[in-house]
């Protein structure tokens, strides 16, 4: 029986390499979309503060409706770029731990295969239908993740310009209304 203590010990180191760095990209999503929201607080509260003082400042019903009419324009274009930030990341994280689990399949098929190649090669009978069986199923499975992976990306493409258009068509109609 051929041993191979190697191949699980690099399996596992990787797999946990690969864990930690999932953990890194999470935390650092975490932390930029909590400043993302400790500043959209933070302008919220001065833009409430400047709204309070000109409202308070608005002589007569004319001027305080289109006071109003100005603040809520500027209330949804800060929610669309609210929105658009909170979206872009969420897009990075989705993205580099995207590629993180490609890398990480990828990888692990390359060892799966050195392994399957090495075992082959110390079989008594050397390489049989069987072995060969496998490498092809290895084989096809690559192809059949390389096609998944291939959708997602278009998938992700389409809903990314998917968003941008509904958020953009969002402003427009808004706007539109405003001017009525």
């Amino acid at each position: 029986m051929a041993k191979m203590p190697e191949q699980p010990a690099g399996l596992n180191k990787g797999s946990v390499e690969a864990a930690l760095r999932f953990a890194q990209v999470s935390m650092e999503s975490a932390e930029r979309m909590m400043r993302l929201q400790l500043e959209a607080a933070k302008a919220f509260v001065a833009e409430q503060t400047e709204s309070a003082k000109a409202l308070a400042e608005a002589k007569d019903a004319e001027s305080m409706m289109a006071l109003r009419a100005r603040l809520a324009e500027q209330a949804v274009d800060r929610a669309l770029g609210y929105s658009r930030n909170v979206y872009a990341v969420a897009t990075q994280a989705q993205q580099q731990l995207t590629k993180l689990v490609e890398q990480r399949f990828a990888a692990y098929q390359k060892e799966m295969a050195a392994a399957m190649e090495k075992m082959v090669k110390s079989a008594p009978g050397g390489p049989d239908v069987a072995a060969e069986a496998v490498k092809s199923t290895i084989a096809a499975t690559q192809a059949a993740m390389d096609s998944m992976t291939k959708a997602a990306k278009q998938a992700a493409e389409l809903a990314d310009a998917n968003v941008k258009a509904v958020t953009e068509a969002a402003a427009r109609a808004f706007k539109g209304t405003q001017k009525k």
